[in-house]
């Protein structure tokens, strides 16, 4: 599949997420969907991000603050119905509150629960 129709599928995929997480009290506000080279170079060096094959620069994969009763949420527990939800519509997704899960790893220590991504 070529990377305009991957990035298709997730956008798709994205719309869904964000009617399902409405429909079910979470309110969300776009963090960061577009990254280049330099920016990942930053987040790597400080420890913001662990990998420099980010989907951010692939445009597969995006950032929510999310919201419930007005309060951002912190914590991946409560983001887990989404993390759940985006799961399910794609055996390409991933996401970020659970990267023991999607990537096969060792380090519970990273948490990003308000990534949700698509493999290439």
């Amino acid at each position: 599949m070529s990377l305009q129709k991957k990035q298709s599928v997730f956008t798709f995929n994205i719309h869904l997420l964000i009617e399902f997480a409405f429909k079910n009290g979470y309110e969300l506000t776009f963090g960061e969907f577009d990254r280049t080279v330099d920016q990942q170079t930053i987040y790597f060096k400080t420890g913001r991000s662990k990998t420099m094959d980010s989907r951010h620069i692939q445009r597969l994969a995006g950032d929510f603050n999310i919201f419930k009763n007005g309060v951002l949420i912190n914590d991946a527990k409560t983001i887990q119905p989404l993390g759940d939800f985006w799961m399910t519509l794609n055996t390409d997704n991933v996401w970020g509150g659970d990267w023991n899960r999607n990537h096969n790893t060792i380090d519970e220590t990273f948490k990003d629960p308000y990534h949700f991504e698509m493999k290439p």
